[in-house]
């Protein structure tokens, strides 16, 4: 092999290995672009799990608002409600001062009467329900089971002499949320005060039904 041999096989052999680095630069760089779309991507799906996770949380929070303001206005017709019998007014005239139900004056009769009688009797439920119990804080959740059911609902502390409520389906979605006919709502919701009642407080205290809520009092 001659001088002028050697140096084309030299000038090739060096363009042979530009072409290949050429190449890996290639696909270096595609790869690079790649990573660099999945970043965007991975980026962009977690503004939007952002966003949509606020919005949840912004509804969660505004509608759980609307259901506290309303628990406070229903205890502050309650203990107007309650002074007024302490004092010995009529439920007639106390519904007719306040613009409540009558109804509602008897429900609270009944709470300030159980308070004063002590533990009675249990109220019974078939299926053999229980109660689970979740906390987070000033709040949690609580679940009934069954053998025929089981559904979940809120619960926080509340103030004065309530010591907590209990976020519990209306009478429109009792069947819905719970798979239980609506005739059975009243000795549910019952068993389930007496529970916490037990479970919670040491077995002292009683409590109010309400539409959206159960209040528990000491």
């Amino acid at each position: 092999m001659d001088q002028e041999q050697f140096a084309q096989m030299i000038e090739q052999a060096y363009k042979s290995a530009l072409e290949s680095a050429d190449a890996i630069k290639a696909v270096a760089e595609a790869d690079r672009q790649a990573a660099l779309r999945e970043l965007e991507a991975a980026q962009e799906a977690r503004k939007t799990a952002e966003a949509n996770g606020e919005k949840i949380a912004g509804a969660y929070f505004e509608e759980r608002r609307a259901q506290l303001m309303e628990f406070s206005r229903q205890e502050l017709l309650r203990q107007l409600c309650r002074k007024h019998l302490e004092a010995g007014k009529k439920p007639e005239e106390i519904a007719q001062w306040l613009d409540v139900p009558l109804d509602c004056v008897g429900a609270i009769q009944d709470v300030m009467a159980r308070a004063g009688s002590g533990k009675g009797k249990r109220t019974a439920l078939r299926g053999n329900p229980r109660l689970r119990y979740a906390n987070s804080g000033r709040g949690g959740s609580i679940y009934f089971e069954s053998e025929e059911t089981a559904f979940q609902m809120w619960w926080e502390f509340a103030g004065g002499d309530a010591l907590a409520i209990i976020g519990v389906p209306d009478e429109n979605q009792w069947e819905e949320l719970t798979r239980l006919p609506p005739d059975r709502r009243e000795e549910t919701l019952r068993f389930i005060a007496e529970q916490v009642i037990d479970d919670q407080a040491s077995g002292k205290g009683s409590f109010a039904i309400g539409r959206d809520f159960l209040t528990i009092y000491s």
